[in-house]
């Protein structure tokens, strides 16, 4: 009897604190919700993966299901929403990750990012007139996509204009200026293939 008395009420307990988290998580969304509504949309996101997606989601990202956003992810050029973030279904983007949303940004379906990887899609040398006129492919607005299963290890940078192919891999560290053909493994600065996949 003594036994039964405790279980019901460690189930109890249990239902509670339950109760009691979501009722916690509702109201920190509500006022993050109502915080950037005022003041913007945030430039870094640093709460729980379900408390970043539903912000990013409220801003007008674009995101599928089964998405994983893992803090800190800093955004760049967010003008007043995420209108230029696009990610598809299993997809995760991995802390330490800085977005540059100047022009869109897509992951398909389970791409992946790692921590610290930059993705950029803007280049200015600050209105620096000699170099614009003698390096102007490195410069200009051109959206990053990256394909179906693609893969970015820790630490790489993505630069402008380039799509990752389905079921590419850029290795950690790697400097991708050029776009990368689906199923091969590219690393190096700047990065070149180093195997095909399949």
């Amino acid at each position: 009897m003594q036994t039964a008395k405790k279980s019901a009420l460690a189930r109890a307990k249990w239902q509670v604190r339950r109760v009691l988290r979501l009722i916690c998580t509702e109201a920190q969304f509500g006022v993050l919700y109502a915080w950037h509504w005022i003041m913007g949309p945030p430039r870094i996101l640093s709460y729980k993966y379900e408390t970043n997606e539903r912000l990013l989601r409220a801003f007008g990202a674009k995101i599928g299901t089964d998405v994983r956003l893992l803090p800190p992810i800093t955004f760049n050029l967010v003008a007043h929403s995420f209108a230029n973030l696009s990610i598809g279904d299993h997809c995760i983007i991995n802390g330490n990750t800085f977005l540059d949303l100047s022009e869109s940004i897509t992951l398909e379906n389970g791409a992946s990012i790692g921590p610290g990887v930059t993705v950029m899609t803007h280049n200015r040398f600050n209105r620096n007139e000699f170099l614009e006129s003698r390096l102007s492919l490195m410069c200009g607005r051109k959206p990053v996509i990256i394909k179906a299963g693609g893969n970015i290890k820790a630490n790489a940078i993505i630069l402008h204009g380039v799509t990752i192919g389905e079921e590419a891999v850029v290795a950690g560290a790697s400097v991708v200026i050029k776009s990368v053909p689906p199923r091969h493994f590219v690393s190096g600065i700047p990065a070149v293939t180093r195997k095909v996949l399949g």
